[in-house]
């Protein structure tokens, strides 16, 4: 390789490089520099959809997509065993205790007994049924 004539004037500096000088590379070189190009390009479109998740996530959480689903009233309903009454009624977040008593049990034995329900309170569903006995 001959030095550029430029190259023999600045001694110790590379000669600029223009376009005309450019000579294409073997195909090894070429392989190559295409697997950077293509890793380069995953890894960008990998960090911009990290960048999309992120941000996604940021404005769910702000909830800026409008008003969450399910924040109007319920109507649930729960039916009583026949001949009972609710004494008593307490709310505790999400579940309703209701003591019942009446002529019927809800067991199907006769006798005036009492009942605790937990209800869930947008279902109306029970969750747990405590009968009280008397003691003897």
């Amino acid at each position: 390789m001959t030095p550029h004539a430029s190259a023999k004037e600045r001694p110790g500096k590379l000669p600029p490089v223009g376009d005309d000088d450019e000579k294409p590379l073997d195909p090894a070189a070429e392989r190559v520099r295409r697997r950077l190009v293509r890793l380069l390009i995953v890894s960008f479109g990998t960090m911009v959809l990290g960048f999309v998740a992120v941000f996604g996530a940021i404005v769910y959480k702000l909830g800026l997509f409008g008003a969450p689903a399910g924040t109007g009233p319920s109507v649930a309903e729960v039916r009583l065993p026949a001949g009972a009454t609710v004494t008593s009624a307490a709310l505790d977040g999400d579940n309703i205790l209701l003591r019942i008593s009446g002529e019927a049990r809800g067991d199907g034995q006769e006798g005036r007994g009492e009942e605790l329900l937990v209800l869930d309170a947008a279902s109306g569903e029970i969750l747990h049924r405590v009968k009280l006995l008397p003691g003897g």
